[in-house]
Formats: structure tokens, C-alpha cells, sequence
């Protein structure tokens, strides 16, 4: 393990202690989706584990640009954003 692995590992260990949700996937097989792990082992040579992403979802609006497209924006940002769904699922 490398120095900048090592503080990579200590900081999503110290987020589970404080109670926070971690992933893990097979290590270096990034073709495997991270799964929650209720339990983690902390096994570094076979697994690779981060925080948990958190998701929410956020209401969009559509509306249409000034070259006819539809778009969609959101209450939260206002940023344009092109979607087919009312609600997406964003990343905090």
C-alpha cells in the first residue's frame, strides 16, 4: 500500500466508525459494480472500498431555449439540464 492509499483507507474507516455506509468491489476490477457492504472485513488485499455515494432526488421543470429545444431545470440550481425523466437522482 502506498502513503496516499493508506490516508484513502483511513478516512473511509473512519467514516464507517462514525457510522456512515462504505462500498467494496473486487480490487482492480473495475468492470464489477461497488455493492454495500453491511459488514465490512477491511480485507485490502482483495478488495477495494469507498464512502458511499448519497443520492436524492430533485424535481425538474421543463422548459423550452431559445432554439426550440426542450430543456430542463431544477429549482435547486438552475442549471439547464437535458433529461427525459421528471426526477433524476444526483450525487451530493
Amino acid at each position: 500500500m502506498t502513503r496516499e492509499e493508506t490516508l484513502e483507507a483511513i478516512k473511509v474507516m473512519q467514516h464507517y466508525a462514525d457510522g456512515g455506509e462504505v462500498e467494496q468491489r473486487l480490487r482492480d476490477d473495475d468492470e464489477l459494480d461497488w455493492f454495500w457492504n453491511g459488514s465490512p472485513t477491511f480485507d485490502f488485499l482483495h478488495y477495494d472500498y469507498r464512502i458511499k455515494k448519497t443520492t436524492k432526488k430533485i424535481k425538474l421543470y421543463a422548459w423550452i431555449d431559445y432554439k426550440g429545444q426542450l430543456c430542463w431545470i431544477t429549482t435547486d440550481s438552475w442549471k439547464r439540464v437535458q433529461s427525459e425523466d421528471k426526477w433524476v437522482e444526483v450525487e451530493e
